[in-house]
């Protein structure tokens, strides 16, 4: 073989790799709400705030315990910082000036068997 790797252990590294930096990346991020209200899919609105220090990221995970989501997309965007969706979680990238910013983000899926949709909608202080 020579030094190279077969395709499956090639692969297999490269998933733990993408997978540790994931997980390293997101504990550094940190949680962008504390505490954030449930939502339950049922054509239901919940109100998120967030705050966070200028010019940093956080990464929130959106999946209750009784719920599979289908899809997640961003509604509204925000008009200073960033937000990319990752899965069934949202990174939240705070612009590097202190003030305030606003997004909206769209889920679907099942909760406890019962198909639903919600909305959140994101009160961000930057500072």
């Amino acid at each position: 073989m020579g030094g190279s790797m077969r395709p499956k252990t090639a692969a297999a590294s490269l998933c733990f790799f993408a997978g540790y930096w994931l997980q390293a990346h997101a504990a550094a991020a940190g949680e962008c709400a504390l505490r954030p209200e449930r939502f339950v899919l049922l054509s239901d609105t919940v109100y998120w705030v967030v705050s966070i220090p200028a010019g940093t990221e956080c990464l929130q995970g959106l999946r209750g315990r009784t719920q599979l989501l289908d899809e997640v997309k961003l509604a509204e965007a925000p008009s200073a910082g960033h937000v990319t969706i990752v899965g069934p979680s949202f990174r939240y990238q705070a612009p590097s000036r202190p003030g305030t910013d606003r997004f909206r983000i769209a889920v679907s899926g099942e909760n406890r068997r019962q198909r639903g949709s919600s909305i959140i909608a994101v009160e961000v202080t930057v500072r």
